[in-house]
């Protein structure tokens, strides 16, 4: 049975007969229902397990990055779902975890100098140049994520810091080295809401 929302104009959803209405990235359409096919060749082999890999790992992201810092960006879709379809194809059987971008924005991206991380007091600390570009304030926060492929855990900060202090840490119990992938970006507010943020940045990880 299908449902009309808002009057005979307004949004339909479900099945009638031979055809289905739904709503797809905030667009009203009307399809023919047809029972899905599930083949399993090798191409489609191949993306599961890309999607497999990437969903595993947004969702470690969710609370901490997506609903704080993202899904205020996206009008179609949520960060989670933005996230995915940005950096799927970076979740090979070799992850391209450089080229990932655990949040993206138009505010100027501090540049990265190095992350530390030192296995032996379990602390990763992130150094970053204190620079703000074109659109940066020196009331800018800056936040990161360090995530242990090791355990396949994932930590964070306990806080945001201010642009200019160069450095933000977090604590960590994985195996740390050079298996931790360390993030970072920036984040401005306005009357206490997130209004702009920048690109995420990776840095080469340097163990102590």
């Amino acid at each position: 049975m299908a449902k009309l929302t808002g009057g005979i104009l307004g949004t339909a959803t479900g099945k009638v007969s031979g055809v289905v209405a739904a709503t797809w990235k905030d667009k009203n359409y009307v399809r023919q229902y047809v029972i899905p096919g599930n083949p399993n060749t090798a191409a489609q082999q191949v993306q599961r397990a890309l999607m497999a890999a990437c969903v595993d790992f947004a969702k470690l992201l969710v609370g901490q990055v997506f609903n704080a810092y993202t899904d205020g960006f996206q009008r179609s879709m949520s960060g989670f779902n933005y996230f995915v379809h940005r950096n799927i194809h970076h979740f090979t059987p070799v992850i391209d975890w450089g080229s990932i971008k655990v949040c993206e924005g138009k505010l100027y991206k501090p540049p990265l100098t190095g992350l530390v991380v030192d296995s032996g007091t379990h602390v990763a600390t992130w150094s970053f140049l204190t620079a703000l570009g074109n659109n940066g304030l020196d009331t800018d926060k800056i936040f990161a994520v360090l995530f242990d492929s090791t355990d396949g855990f994932i930590y964070f900060p306990a806080a945001e810091v201010t642009r200019d202090t160069g450095t933000i840490t977090c604590d960590f119990q994985g195996g740390g080295g050079a298996l931790c992938k360390g993030y970072l970006w920036a984040i401005q507010y306005t009357s206490g809401r997130v209004t702009l943020i920048s690109d995420s940045g990776v840095s080469q990880v340097v163990a102590a």
